[in-house]
C-alpha cells in the first residue's frame, strides 16, 4: 500500500464532499461538510437505561462517522458495524429481561427454568432445548428460540419491545442486510446518506427496546398530538378544516358566509404544512368506517357554526396524544369489500348489519388492512389467509370468518370491546358519501 503523510490524511476526501444538504452536487468546503454530515446524526441521542456495552459501540459509531469526510470508506464500515450492533443490542436487552433466569417448555413436560449470567450461557442453553424441541417461554407464549439473530427478534416482538407493523418489515431488511455483512459474498460502498439512515433506523430500535419511542420517528414514532378541529362542508362538496379557537371568537362576515356549511368538531391530528404526519385524507372523514390516515374521533355535529361554537363553549374539549402503530380493525365482506371499522363501532351495528365474512386484521393504518384484505384474494399475491404476520404486506390477520368470530379475534387483541353509537356523518370524499342523508 502507498504509505501517506500526515498531511495527505488530514485531507478531505473529494467524494465525500459531493453530499451537500440539496443531494449529490457541488462540492462542499471540507469545514462545511464536516459540519453538515456530524449533523446528520448528531441528534441520535440514546435513553438514559441503555446498557453500557450497546451505548458505548453506538457511540464509536457516532465518533467515527464524522471522518468519513476524511476517507469516504469510513462511511462503509458505519453502515457495516451498525448492522452488527443491531443484534448486540438485542442480546444486552435480553439479558436484562430475562433477570438471569430463563424458561423453556418442552413437550409433554413441566416448564423447565435455567439460571445463565451471560449470552453464552443463553446461547448455549437454547441450543440444548432446540435439540429437545422446547420452546422459550415469554409472557406465557413459547417461541422459537435458538439464541440466534431470529429467535432475538421474535422474543423482542413476543415481549412487546418492539412495535408497529410496517417497522417489522424494516427489522426484516435490518436482518438480512446484518447477515450479508456478517457473511460476505462480494464488495459494497455504502454512500454517507446510507449510512446516517442506517444509523438513526439503530438509535430507533435501541430506544424503542428501552421504551422509549422517538419524537418524530421513522420506525417507532412517539405518539402523535391530536387537537380539536372543526371539519365543514356544503352542497358543492368543498371542505376546509380549521383549529377550534377559530370559532371562539364570533365574526358576523365569516359566520354569514358559512351558512350554507355543515360542520362537525373532532379530535384529529391538525392539518400543518410540511409535516410527515399531515392526514392527506381528512376530507374523507366517515363515523362508520376508518377512512382517514390517523385515529379522528367524532365529539359533535353535524350543525351550523353558531351551534358548534355554542357546543365547544360548553363543553371545552382538549386535544390528546393517540399512538396510531397496532391497530386492529374489522374488515367485511359483503357484496363488496367495505373499508376498515373499529371493533368498538362495528359493535354496534344492529345484527342485520353483520352479515357476510369478517376479518380481524392489525395494521398501522387503514389502508394496509383493507389492502391485505383484498390481496388475500388472490392466492398468487402470497399475503396470508391464517391468523398471523402476512409476509407479502404489513399487516397482522388477527382471525376470519363471520363477525363474531372475527369480534372474538379482536377482542383477545384488545380486551372487552365496548359498542359506541355514533350518528352517520361523511364528509364529501368518504367512499359512501353518495349515500349520506
Amino acid at each position: 500500500m502507498e504509505i501517506q503523510t500526515l498531511e495527505e490524511l488530514r485531507a478531505a476526501d473529494d467524494l465525500s464532499l459531493a453530499f451537500n444538504p440539496y443531494g449529490l452536487g457541488g462540492r462542499m468546503r471540507p469545514e462545511d461538510a464536516a459540519d453538515f454530515q456530524q449533523r446528520q446524526i448528531a441528534d441520535c441521542d440514546l435513553a438514559e437505561g441503555v446498557a453500557a456495552g450497546t451505548r458505548d459501540s453506538f457511540e464509536r459509531l457516532r465518533t467515527v462517522f464524522a471522518y468519513g469526510v476524511l476517507c469516504y470508506d469510513v462511511y462503509t464500515m458505519v453502515g457495516d458495524q451498525t448492522l452488527l450492533i443491531y443484534e448486540q443490542a438485542l442480546r444486552d436487552r435480553f439479558m436484562e429481561w430475562c433477570a438471569d433466569t430463563i424458561t423453556f417448555r418442552l413437550p409433554q413436560a413441566p416448564d423447565a427454568s435455567y439460571t445463565v449470567t451471560s449470552y453464552d450461557d443463553v446461547k448455549k442453553r437454547a441450543d440444548r432445548m432446540t435439540r429437545q424441541r422446547a420452546k422459550l417461554v415469554v409472557a406465557d407464549q413459547a417461541i422459537e428460540f435458538n439464541g440466534m439473530l431470529y429467535g432475538l427478534r421474535m422474543w423482542a416482538r413476543t415481549a412487546g419491545l418492539l412495535r408497529g407493523r410496517r417497522s417489522r418489515a424494516v427489522e426484516d431488511a435490518l436482518a438480512k442486510l446484518r447477515n450479508y455483512v456478517a457473511h460476505p459474498s462480494g464488495h459494497h460502498v455504502d454512500t454517507p446518506v446510507e449510512a446516517a439512515r442506517t444509523v438513526r433506523d439503530l438509535a430507533e430500535l435501541i430506544n424503542q427496546l428501552w421504551g422509549q419511542a422517538t419524537p418524530d420517528g421513522r420506525l417507532y414514532p412517539a405518539p402523535l398530538r391530536r387537537e380539536i378541529v372543526v371539519l365543514s362542508w356544503n352542497g358543492s362538496g368543498r371542505t376546509r378544516m380549521e383549529p377550534a379557537v377559530a370559532l371562539t371568537v364570533a365574526d358576523p362576515v365569516e359566520d354569514q358566509e358559512c351558512d350554507e356549511y355543515q360542520h362537525v368538531v373532532v379530535r384529529a391530528i391538525p392539518f400543518i404544512p410540511g409535516s410527515r404526519w399531515n392526514d392527506a385524507h381528512w376530507a374523507e372523514f366517515d363515523t362508520r368506517y376508518e377512512t382517514t390516515r390517523f385515529p379522528t374521533e367524532y365529539l359533535w355535529g353535524p350543525g351550523t357554526r353558531e351551534e358548534a361554537r355554542a357546543w365547544l363553549e360548553q363543553e371545552r374539549p382538549e386535544g390528546d396524544s393517540v399512538d396510531f402503530t397496532d391497530r386492529v380493525f374489522l374488515v367485511q365482506d359483503h357484496r363488496r369489500l367495505l373499508p376498515p371499522m373499529r371493533p368498538a363501532v362495528a359493535a354496534g351495528l344492529p345484527d342485520n348489519e353483520r352479515v357476510g365474512v369478517w376479518h380481524a386484521v392489525r395494521a398501522d393504518f387503514p389502508d394496509d388492512a383493507f389492502a391485505h384484505v383484498r390481496g388475500s384474494g388472490d392466492r398468487s399475491a402470497g399475503h396470508t389467509r391464517h391468523p398471523g404476520d402476512c409476509p407479502a404486506c404489513s399487516a397482522e390477520l388477527l382471525g376470519s370468518g363471520t363477525y363474531d368470530e372475527a369480534h372474538r379475534a379482536a377482542a383477545v387483541a384488545l380486551g372487552p370491546i365496548r359498542a359506541v353509537h355514533l350518528p352517520s356523518v361523511r364528509l364529501p370524499l368518504s367512499p359512501f358519501s353518495a349515500n349520506q342523508p
